[in-house]
């Protein structure tokens, strides 16, 4: 806030008052120079609480605001999440959309393509890998793609089914040749 607006602000006896070399004139400068590091700073917030915007040392705060930082490692900034920075972002991003969805085979799946940037997660209830029925159950059918996230997946997974749920996830096995 300029000087000018902050006599404004002041009564009119007061206002006629703050000329220069007055006493209230030296107050009113010094109020500018505490108030616009502030307002500066208050200005661009919203930078730095937009996980597209925010700076990447920032990300791990933003993470633990939405109960992610269980998924982080510790060590460096670049090597805390396995999918990377970009990722990480992304997942902040899409969390709270998705936590509407918690405790659905469509929200888990969009936690796990968020959290992983792979697509192609299938959920099955109430069936085994085997294929065998079992009640209260959840299979997790994970793309290849995904299976070098396998511990992400696995935490992601218990994380975000309903509790009274057991489950399995599994990958393909890979086909004779390389393909899958």
């Amino acid at each position: 806030m300029k000087r000018p607006d902050l006599e404004r602000l002041l009564p009119e006896v007061m206002q006629r008052a703050a000329q220069p070399g007055q006493p209230l004139a030296a107050a009113l400068d010094v109020m500018e120079g505490l108030i616009t590091p502030v307002e500066d700073t208050l200005s661009g917030v919203d930078a730095v609480l937009s996980p597209y915007r925010a700076p990447d040392a920032f990300l791990p705060w933003l993470a633990g605001w939405l109960d992610l930082d269980g998924l982080l490692r510790p060590g460096p900034l670049e090597k805390q999440y396995a999918p990377g920075l970009t990722q990480l972002r992304l997942l902040i991003a899409r969390t709270m959309p998705l936590n509407f969805m918690r405790g659905t085979a469509r929200g888990l799946i969009g936690v796990l393509e968020a959290a992983t940037g792979v697509s192609g997660f299938h959920v099955q209830e109430n069936v085994t890998a085997s294929g065998g029925p079992r009640a209260f159950h959840l299979l997790v059918l994970a793309p290849p793609e995904s299976a070098v996230y396998a511990e992400l997946v696995q935490q992601l997974v218990e994380l975000e089914k309903p509790v009274a749920l057991t489950h399995e996830v599994v990958w393909p096995a890979p086909t004779p040749g390389g393909t899958s």
